[in-house]
């Protein structure tokens, strides 16, 4: 079985893939020669995949003035993206759910990431978290940190 991540899996973190031929199924390299103990397999493989967390793949980058973030998303409602900040990480989860029509007989190709994912970045610099954004279009989450202006400064008065 090849190790070759597929396209989608670079842009949302892990996945399982699973190949089934005409002579031989196979699950994470395993022969099973029983045809029953493979479908009870898969059926909790498939309710296990359910449970994991996968790790959302993000990009990330400091222009003059802001860090970065960007990230694949789509499928997802809004509402289902939790972003927590503080001056030095970043926290995104969610959930992508899979809306499988009818009953599920066989699995030719299981490449996509359905389920929970989230990803913990700590942050090269301290942002300013009063003024961060977030924006979601077209599937493609951008998260805009501004930097803390460190040679900022400012009087006060004694009281």
């Amino acid at each position: 079985m090849s190790n070759k991540k597929s396209f989608f899996e670079k842009l949302t973190g892990s996945i399982k893939f699973r190949h089934v031929d005409d002579e031989h199924d196979f699950i994470d390299d395993e022969y099973l020669e029983d045809e029953e103990e493979f479908e009870e397999d898969d059926e909790n493989e498939y309710h296990d995949s359910l449970d994991e967390v996968g790790e959302l793949s993000v990009d990330m980058y400091r222009n003059d003035s802001a860090i970065i973030i960007k990230a694949m998303v789509a499928g997802i409602e809004k509402s289902d993206i939790n972003i927590t900040l503080s001056r030095d990480r970043v926290q995104i989860e969610g959930s992508r759910s899979q809306n499988i029509e009818g009953k599920l007989e066989e699995i030719y190709f299981e490449e996509l990431f359905w389920g929970s994912f989230e990803r913990t970045l700590d942050l090269p610099e301290e942002i300013d978290i009063e003024l961060a954004e977030a924006h979601e279009q077209h599937g493609l989450l951008t998260l805009i940190l501004p930097l803390i202006d460190k040679d900022r400064q400012t009087r006060i008065r004694i009281k």
